[in-house]
């Protein structure tokens, strides 16, 4: 059997607005009930994500519900599927890149 891999794309944490980060924090912390995941509107039930330390956050970007989710975060996971990624790491030590606008928290 071959090993599995995927690709991971690691973006900064810029490319992410301030109100988003901030969601995307308080999603981690307190996880929506099971029933917000059948209501597509609500992005914040829509969205594979995870804590990454104090640095970021690591997001699947298959995460259904795109058409809900801020801009920031639907270019962010649009790049990096165009790229062939399964992942985005969001680090806050990595350098912005020119193809997504960089927010200023």
């Amino acid at each position: 059997m071959a090993l599995e891999t995927q690709i991971l794309a690691c973006l900064s944490t810029g490319h992410v607005d301030e109100q988003t980060a901030r969601e995307l924090d308080a999603l981690i912390q307190h996880p929506l009930p099971i029933a917000a995941r059948d209501v597509p509107a609500i992005w914040q039930g829509q969205i594979v994500a995870e804590r990454w330390q104090d640095y970021g956050w690591f997001i699947w970007v298959q995460s259904p519900g795109r058409d809900t989710m801020p801009s920031s975060l639907q270019a962010c996971l649009a790049l990096a599927e165009g790229a062939g990624a399964a992942w985005i790491q969001f680090d806050r030590d990595c350098p912005p890149i020119g193809e997504l606008p960089v927010h200023d928290w």
